[in-house]
Parts: C-alpha cells; structure tokens; sequence
C-alpha cells in the first residue's frame, strides 16, 4: 500500500492574505524546531503570536485537509504531516494513481 502525501503547507495557505500571515506563523511554529515533531496547541499560539482560539480554528481547518495529525499519545499535540510521516494514512492506490500523484507532486517543484 502506498501512501498519497498532503500537499505542503507553503502550496496551499491564502498567501497575502491576514488569514494567511496567521497561517503562516502557525505553519512556522509547528515546523521549524528541530527538537520537537510535536507541539502543544499553548506552545504554537505563544510562538506565533496567535490566541489559543485562532490557533484552534487554524488547527482544525488543516486537520481537515489531512495535514495536520493530533498526537495519538496526548490530545493537545499536533505535527505537521512532514514532520510525523507515520501518521499519514495506507491507502490503497492503484500504479496509475500512483504515477499520477508523483507527477503532480514533481511538477509542482519544477
């Protein structure tokens, strides 16, 4: 079985946008320490400067998406889908599926 990746976070976040800028700190907070695959829901509002309450609704919207996974060992840790790859879901994809989503994925860095 394979697994399809989420898009990355830099892809998809309204870019330009004050919806974006809160974003795009959370996205930095979550992904940028070496130390931590993990972050608590207090630790990324205090690192991006957001409300526990914006950081929630942000939280929510990429967990949607599948890019964001809750800690399956504590209810308040989330990571980033790069980060804990182990998370991500078997899905059952044929080999034309399979070409398919790694030519998207490798034009979209080209």
């Amino acid at each position: 079985m394979a697994k399809i990746l989420p898009p990355m976070w830099t892809l998809v976040y309204p870019r330009g946008t004050d919806e974006g800028d809160d974003e795009q700190e959370f996205f930095l907070a979550l992904t940028r320490s070496e130390k931590w695959k993990w972050r608590s829901t207090a630790a990324l509002a205090e690192e991006a400067g957001l409300t526990k309450e914006r950081t929630e609704e942000i939280i929510i919207k990429y967990l949607q998406k599948g890019m964001v996974f809750q800690n399956p060992a504590n209810d308040d840790q989330w990571g980033y889908w790069e980060r804990v790859p182990e998370e991500l879901p078997n899905v059952p994809i044929s080999l034309s599926e399979l070409d398919h989503e790694t030519r998207i994925h490798r034009e979209m860095f080209e």
